[in-house]
């Protein structure tokens, strides 16, 4: 037995589990956990689910999804029916060119310093100026005596004029309150046909994206705990678990194989918002669309 086998059947056993309590808490069928662990992978689905199942089982015995993966490729080797595989892309590594622009700081410097000689001169510095009083001269001015004649303090009595006093006006009080009310009222009116207006247009509804001829849009909904695996097109879109509830992102594509635990509980919707289900079977299922 080699180490991928090995190491499965020891993580079961000590967590302290049976095939068929694996089977009930990772929901995948039992004849596919037993031919893991004996490494008879002709009794496995198809490749792009066997990933899948070898993963969900790692999780659930606490070992490493990844190294387990490894251990998998070792152990199944290169079968003739298996797809090419695609190598990933390995990050590259940008050279950082960071470095100081040092012309910035000395201009940086050269404006500091003005600003401080600026500051220093006009509130530290002493004033070297120091002020004399002025000196004042008085000077005589020589008055002719024609200009020496002193006004009288009597004073002319003011000259009455006659006023007129103002016309009554006639007021007109009633006339401007009907004009205010009939303003109020009119505002009232323009309210209540923006209110009507604003109720009767009906909210826009969303447009579906137009789709190239021969494709579709899925989305898969879990009505309960289920693990699903989907292929669009010959490439795998989605492999993982999904909660009660939960829903996969909209794949679009020409043709979709789905692979899943549970058939009964795995609601699909297509890009005219139609759930359906493509069968009533309770275990696992694999469907082409």
């Amino acid at each position: 037995m080699a180490v991928f086998g090995d190491t499965l059947r020891q993580a079961r056993s000590y967590k302290g589990v049976t095939i068929r309590e694996a089977e009930a808490a990772t929901r995948i069928n039992r004849h596919h956990l037993a031919a893991l662990e004996e490494e008879n992978f002709d009794g496995l689905p198809p490749l792009i689910y066997q990933r899948g199942i070898v993963k969900n089982y790692a999780t659930y015995l606490d070992l490493d999804p990844n190294k387990l993966l490894q251990f998998y490729e070792e152990a199944r080797g290169v079968q003739p029916d298996d797809p090419p595989r695609v190598s990933p892309l390995q990050p590259l590594e940008m050279p950082n060119h960071f470095a100081p622009n040092f012309a910035i700081i000395a201009f940086m410097v050269f404006v500091s310093a003005i600003v401080f000689a600026w500051l220093y001169s006009a509130y530290f510095a002493p004033s070297d100026v120091t002020s004399t009083p002025a000196e004042v001269i008085a000077t005589v001015t020589p008055v002719d005596a024609d200009a020496l004649v002193v006004p009288s303090p009597t004073v002319a009595p003011p000259t009455a004029t006659p006023t007129t006093p103002p016309s009554p006006t006639a007021t007109n009080e009633p006339e401007a309150t009907a004009t205010e009310e009939a303003t109020i009222e009119a505002a009232s009116a323009s309210e209540a046909e923006a209110t009507i207006e604003e109720d009767v247009i009906d909210e826009p509804t969303e447009e579906p994206t137009a789709l190239p001829e021969g494709a579709a849009t899925i989305k898969i909904t879990a009505l309960a705990d289920i693990t699903v695996d989907v292929v669009a097109d010959g490439v795998s879109v989605y492999s993982g678990e999904l909660a009660q509830g939960e829903s996969t992102d909209w794949f679009s594509g020409s043709s979709f194989i789905v692979f899943t635990s549970s058939g009964v509980n795995t609601q699909f919707t297509n890009d005219r918002q139609e759930d359906f289900l493509m069968g009533y079977d309770e275990g696992e299922a694999t469907y082409e669309l």
